[in-house]
């Protein structure tokens, strides 16, 4: 009667064996392997989408408009909650354009949980001083000093009115020291595990570029390329420039 018993139920451990993998499997099959995660960037000046020409007033009060505002977004990663996952964009170059290309996708990011995000503003030392290339790092849009001063990454173009002066803004951001890594924390965590896609959104306040720790006074810096002008900019980046708006 025992081994009866016995025979029986490894009889029925065995039939269920092949239901047991086929849940396993379809449960793999549900998990996508790797996904897309749409960026996008929002540029504002004061919380409001940036348009060209309009009247704004900078941090130290005076009137300015923005003609054209452009900036590199590169070397752009996605680091998981646990720290085992890291997703490293290749050839991870965006020229980000106040009226053209304001985004770009992530492709075949592995399917995590992804809490943090790290990506630079500027072109790292290695392709900043080799200037015969395409895409977003062709020459032609506009963003390349020469050979060896290598690209602006950041470019703001415009008209201002201060206290005491009237003329044109230009600032001019680049060089391998103006080089700037960001670290950041996701609002919510980007969970790739069970959906194909995901989104970000990026936004940019202008009116940061100003503020702090260099308050800009138009009527005494209205243009910056290069050299210590340009480095209050970059050091003004830091606080509130740039953030992580949301995540899903």
């Amino acid at each position: 009667m025992l081994i009866r018993f016995r025979s029986a139920f490894l009889l029925l451990i065995v039939l269920s064996l092949p239901f047991a993998f086929s849940a396993c499997s379809d449960d793999k099959e549900k998990e996508p392997a790797t996904a897309t995660v749409q960026v996008n960037v929002q540029s504002l000046v004061d919380g409001q989408n940036l348009q060209r020409d309009y009247p704004y007033q900078s941090p130290a009060g005076d009137t300015y408009t923005v003609q054209k505002f452009r900036f590199y977004l590169s070397n752009v990663k996605l680091i998981s909650e646990d720290g085992h996952t890291v997703y490293t964009e290749p050839d991870s170059y965006h020229l980000i354009t106040m009226d053209g290309k304001s985004g770009f996708k992530l492709e075949n990011v592995p399917a995590a949980r992804y809490n943090k995000m790290e990506f630079a503003i500027g072109v790292d030392e290695a392709r900043n001083h080799t200037i015969d290339q395409f895409g977003d790092l062709d020459p032609s849009n506009d963003m390349v000093w020469d050979w060896n001063t290598g690209y602006k990454f950041l470019l703001l173009e415009g008209l201002f009115t201060g206290d005491t002066k009237v003329g044109g803004l230009v600032f001019h951001v680049g060089e391998d020291s103006n080089f700037m890594l960001f670290n950041m924390d996701l609002p919510q965590a980007l969970d790739l595990r069970q959906k194909p896609d995901g989104n970000i959104v990026l936004q940019t306040e202008l009116s940061d570029l100003f503020r702090t720790p260099h308050l800009i006074d138009f009527d005494e810096l209205n243009t910056a390329m290069g050299g210590e002008n340009a480095r209050k900019i970059v050091e003004n980046y830091e606080n509130g420039f740039i953030k992580v708006a949301s995540g899903n």
